[in-house]
């Protein structure tokens, strides 16, 4: 089956797992977890008490360690070259290091449409002027299982940033240090939630 359906006991784990990702109930609630060669992922998607059953641990982590900060570092600067065109890189583990992808794409001051690149780590776009936030289009687009981040507030002398782990559909913050190798660049980390509400959404379509 894709999706697999586990609970986890004090005893251990009981039921089956899926070849793309599993539910989890432990006494936190509901986890989404997968695995891939690059990537392992376990978030918390719904969380309530379980009585009698054990703990689950949320962790993402990356198999070949964390993507160098250098490629988010030219990424940020290709976007700031055109700070009013929506834009998209993403990276690449090739089997001995991880190299920067940029896939055929067509952007303006609020669109973006491009060729999805397949087998990536990591997926960043830009959002222009606009503040960094995950609007409901890209909610829509970004269903694999991989890292996502959205820059925004390019035309300033720091930009914004949003990161997430995305497990087919579902979505979980996560920290510069998760992610990257490296001191962080001059950008402002931004929590997803009510208070990273966007002065105006971009039209984004892909």
């Amino acid at each position: 089956m894709p999706v697999g359906h586990l609970v986890n006991h004090m005893t251990g784990l009981v039921g089956s797992q899926g070849i793309g990702f599993d539910y989890v109930l432990g006494s936190g609630g509901v986890y989404v977890q997968s695995e891939s060669a690059n990537l392992t992922a376990r978030v918390l998607v719904a969380p309530c008490e379980v009585r009698g059953l054990a703990a689950v641990a949320e962790k993402v982590e990356l198999a070949n360690g964390p993507i160098p900060a250098r490629l988010f570092e030219a990424g940020l600067r290709w976007f700031r070259d055109e700070p009013r065109t929506e834009r998209l890189f993403a990276v690449r583990w090739d089997g001995g290091a991880y190299r920067p992808v940029v896939p055929p794409q067509e952007g303006t001051a609020s669109s973006l449409e491009y060729l999805p690149p397949a087998g990536v780590v990591a997926e960043f776009h830009s959002h222009g002027t606009f503040r960094a936030f995950f609007s409901k289009t890209d909610d829509e687009d970004e269903q694999g299982f991989r890292i996502y981040g959205v820059v925004g507030r390019l035309d300033t002398d720091r930009p914004e940033l949003s990161l997430r782990v995305g497990v087919y559909g579902h979505f979980a913050p996560v920290e510069w240090s998760q992610v990257f190798g490296g001191p962080q660049p001059s950008v402002r980390l931004m929590a997803e939630g009510p208070d990273s509400a966007p002065d105006k959404q971009p039209a984004t379509k892909r």
